[in-house]
């Protein structure tokens, strides 16, 4: 993967994404219309976790240091708990928006602006998203993979927020202009609700790496390696522990040699090493693999 390509990406998407924000806030303050407003903010916030995206990349390019021996790949899953959280967030505040907006009576906007807003970035954004897609074929970067559901939901609203408008736009059209007040906080709270499925997404693997979870799939390759290489080489015992901090895999396997083992120089664990390196998948940067021999259990203990 090139870290010089995915920021660049970043940077042009961050760029992009505060562009949304601005044309957002700005139309939803002269149309009136709360749920455009809020599509804009969403916007600005996930401008900022772009922000913070490109500025992991950066460092996660960087050579690790004496604080960070292990480089910084641990901030990766840190933002994504922190995009996550946002936008549980702001859906939870959207959602009471919307319910007080019925409560009060409904909002009477501005139709004409607000449905070419949704339609130019209903364009806009679905095209961005299926770009940034095929471009992370190549990059192969779960930040991308992550800050790209950003526009894939900002799509989906402005989707929601048109049809919405040209349903209420009928509705006025009909004579049923009382009942046209009410599509603005029902927007609010359907893109509410809808933006629940993509935060527990991001949630969910972002939790387990910061807490610390070893990864079953992980975890399982490494113990039928070491099953295989047990059987096959005769090794009394062995133990392993395996962690992830977003793209970068820590395994360690400790291996118990028996005392009869025939060992003729220090060359024959390094191919044992190289063996078990190969079957565990090919050797990348994010990838942190200890393999040590013993002959006596309390070292594994």
């Amino acid at each position: 993967m090139s870290n010089r390509g995915e920021q660049a990406l970043l940077k042009q998407s961050t760029i992009l994404m505060l562009a949304v924000a601005i044309a957002g806030i700005v139309t939803g303050f002269v149309s009136g219309s709360q749920s455009i407003l809020f599509d804009g903010f969403f916007s600005l916030i996930a401008t900022f976790i772009k922000v913070l995206m490109l500025i992991t990349a950066k460092l996660i390019a960087k050579q690790s240091n004496h604080r960070f021996q292990f480089g910084f790949w641990h901030l990766e899953p840190m933002v994504l708990l922190i995009e996550g959280s946002f936008l549980m967030l702001i859906a939870i505040y959207a959602f009471l928006n919307g319910v007080f907006g019925i409560i009060n009576g409904g909002r009477d906007i501005e139709l004409g602006l607000v449905i070419i807003y949704a339609a130019v970035f209903t364009v806009v954004e679905f095209a961005y998203f299926f770009y940034v897609r095929h471009r992370n074929r190549t990059l192969k970067s779960s930040l991308i993979q992550f800050d790209n559901i950003s526009w894939l939901v900002d799509a989906m609203l402005s989707v929601g927020l048109l049809i919405s408008f040209l349903a209420a736009l009928l509705l006025k059209s009909q004579g049923y202009g009382q009942w046209a007040v009410y599509v603005d906080p029902l927007i609010l709270i359907v893109l509410a609700l809808t933006m629940l499925p993509p935060a527990f997404k991001i949630l969910g693997p972002a939790l387990r790496d910061v807490l610390g979870i070893a990864p079953d799939t992980l975890d399982d390759q490494v113990r039928q390696v070491m099953d295989a290489a047990k059987t096959e080489h005769g090794f009394d015992d062995y133990v392993s522990y395996v962690q992830k901090h977003g793209r970068a895999r820590f395994i360690e396997i400790h291996v118990v040699l028996p005392a009869d083992y025939v060992l003729s120089n220090v060359g024959q664990l390094d191919a044992l090493r190289e063996e078990i390196s190969a079957k565990l998948g090919k050797p990348d940067a994010a990838r942190w693999l200890t393999i040590s021999f013993t002959g006596d259990k309390k070292w594994i203990a």
